[in-house]
């Protein structure tokens, strides 16, 4: 992993909001000017190691709109949504920056700003509506769409199966992920994924921030779906002692699941790169050195470990 100065953190920070304006400017109609000055301390490509790639990323669920249309099935988030304050001005996913229609708009600017990659995340409920079974072959192009369109443009597509999106249908039939049913139906879809877009996408990631999934979703109920126990937040079901143990592991072995179909029967044909994103907590406020040490703990010594275990059994 390669470390960053204070100098270089700045820079990436500049890089970031600036991409963002440009973003929303151009959602909002605004023009943006052809020539931006952009104070970057002097730093450039040159400052960073050999190899670094520059890039960008987001999530389905929060730019690609439609989520009630083109074949989409609902995901716990579409119910989550819905509570009064969770979102604010009660905001939903059904048109976000409208990235489903506008996806050219946004990766010209990717390659205006000079990335070098783009990491989308997939709708596991734009695939597969009911989280397995039938295929949505209207979401299928529209991934199509999108990949081909980056490789015209010169930028590397980098695909994350999962960013907190369950299929609501795999939530209500057995609990999602707190059911070790999801291993498999995980499994089907990433293979499902290889097999239609592996053949342009080498760099896979099969979730996001685990950690995040399993405490914010099921110890303190702030994402979806919404568990907690009582004292711990504002949840009618959930148990915060026991269900991000759970829910983690049930990820380690979805993600283990994933990597097992691919070295079966892709990794001849097809080498790709695959792995999670982890969220590393850092911080240097005295009050918040506990909180962080225990979020450490958990990504590190339970969720790194296993994934690392090559005797996890599935």
């Amino acid at each position: 992993m390669v470390m960053l100065d204070s100098q270089q953190h700045q820079c990436f920070y500049s890089m970031f909001f600036f991409f963002l304006i440009v973003l929303v400017s151009s959602v909002k109609g605004v023009t943006v000017p052809e020539t931006v000055h952009l104070d970057t301390g002097g730093l450039s490509r040159d400052v960073f190691p050999k190899g670094f790639v520059f890039g960008v990323a987001t999530s389905a669920y929060q730019v690609e709109g439609i989520a009630s249309k083109e074949g989409r099935g609902p995901s716990i988030w579409d119910v989550f949504i819905k509570k009064p304050g969770i979102v604010a001005n009660n905001g939903t996913g059904e048109v976000s920056v409208d990235q489903y229609h506008r996806y050219k708009e946004d990766i010209d600017l990717i390659a205006k700003l000079n990335f070098d990659q783009y990491r989308f995340s997939i709708s596991w409920s734009r695939i597969f509506p009911n989280g397995t079974g039938k295929v949505n072959w209207k979401g299928v192009a529209y991934y199509n769409r999108l990949i081909d369109y980056l490789l015209e443009k010169g930028i590397t597509p980098y695909a994350n199966l999962y960013h907190y999106d369950l299929p609501l249908a795999l939530e209500l039939k057995y609990n999602g992920l707190l059911n070790r049913n999801v291993v498999k139906d995980f499994a089907d879809y990433a293979d499902f994924c290889f097999k239609t877009f592996g053949d342009r996408v080498k760099n896979w990631m099969t979730f996001n921030e685990p950690r995040v999934i399993a405490a914010l979703g099921y110890d303190t109920g702030f994402f979806a779906p919404g568990r907690c126990s009582k004292e711990y937040g504002n949840c009618t079901a959930g148990n915060s002692g026991t269900e991000p143990y759970i829910v983690a592991h049930n990820l380690i072995l979805s993600h283990a699941a994933a990597a097992q179909r691919y070295r079966q029967k892709y990794q001849i044909k097809c080498v790709f790169r695959l792995s999670m994103s982890l969220l590393e907590s850092r911080c240097v406020i005295v009050e918040f050195v506990t909180i962080t040490m225990c979020h450490s703990d958990f990504a590190k010594n339970y969720i790194l470990k296993l994934q690392q275990n090559h005797k996890v059994q599935l």
